[in-house]
């Protein structure tokens, strides 16, 4: 689970969701690729059909700066929520959290160590299956070394409880991620700039609407926290689980890897699109039933 930035693994990570890079706004008679620019019909006044034609370049960069903005607002109050729902569960010290915390700084330190591997040497690994297990392998190692510190460090609190704590820490680090991004994006596409000439032109030239490109970052978002915190409680529950953490984890940036090869408009209506989510959300449920087991 370390694609939370975007769904591309070769491309700068503040790149919004479903955006190929290297698209440009050429061939566009009627200047609707200009995302700051106007329709084919502005300067007509007796011209009516500016209902039938699509969305311009304009309607597309309001519509986006308005919808990350929504977003930016949105996740911190997902980090609110976890704290609140995990709350009952709080372990006898607050540096449990912290810990958590350092796991998922460690797991962007393997991140961005894998990646700068990359890119000094062949780029067609960022989309190579094998670079994906080797980083899911890595991340479920940090995860048993931080919940076995725990275990150590706190012997008197209920496993669970450290589970819980540990793997929200976790998600916590990449909801900040997540949010710096989206901050980062939305700068980006306002502000005049040969990148965002080329993000939105690739959103109207694949029809993909800004309302279905936020939502499915929501979504990317959900399901890596819910990941964190139920691979976490399943690795400290029984060591011998990392094995199925990892699966999972491995399933999840395999399914980014597919939709790279799909068009960016036919991402959303593929069932690979919502793989993190789902995989999150089995995660924390099978972690649910262990707790409930307890």
């Amino acid at each position: 689970m370390t694609e939370i930035p975007g769904r591309s693994t070769d491309q700068p990570a503040d790149v919004p969701p479903d955006v190929p890079a290297g698209a440009a706004p050429e061939n566009d008679p009627h200047g609707q690729n200009d995302p700051h620019g106007g329709g084919p019909h502005d300067g007509d006044p007796h011209d009516h059909s500016d209902h039938d034609h699509p969305p311009t370049g304009a309607d597309l960069v309001q519509d986006l700066v308005k919808g990350l903005s929504v977003l930016t607002l949105v996740l911190p109050v997902l980090g609110v929520v976890l704290l609140l729902a995990i709350l009952p569960l709080a372990p006898t010290s607050p540096l449990v959290l912290m810990l958590g915390v350092g796991l998922g700084a460690a797991h962007l330190v393997a991140l961005v160590a894998t990646s700068m591997f990359v890119a000094r040497t062949r780029k067609q690994l960022a989309v190579n299956p094998g670079l994906v297990a080797v980083r899911s392998a890595l991340e479920e190692v940090l995860r048993v070394a931080a919940v076995l510190l725990a275990l150590l460090l706190w012997p008197a609190d209920i496993r669970a409880e450290l589970g819980v704590w540990v793997g929200a820490g976790a998600a916590l680090v990449w909801l900040a991620l997540a949010t710096a991004q989206t901050v980062s994006t939305r700068r980006r596409i306002a502000r005049p700039s040969e990148w965002s000439q080329d993000a939105v032109a690739t959103l109207l030239a694949e029809r993909v609407g800004a309302r279905g490109a936020v939502l499915m970052r929501l979504l990317d978002i959900v399901g890596t926290l819910t990941f964190q915190v139920g691979a976490t409680v399943l690795v400290i529950l029984s060591p011998v689980l990392v094995i199925g953490t990892a699966v999972l984890s491995i399933g999840s940036g395999l399914s980014t890897l597919v939709l790279q090869r799909r068009a960016p408009a036919e991402r959303s209506r593929t069932p690979w699109a919502y793989a993190p989510l789902g995989i999150g959300l089995l995660t924390l449920a099978l972690a649910s039933l262990g707790l409930i087991g307890l």
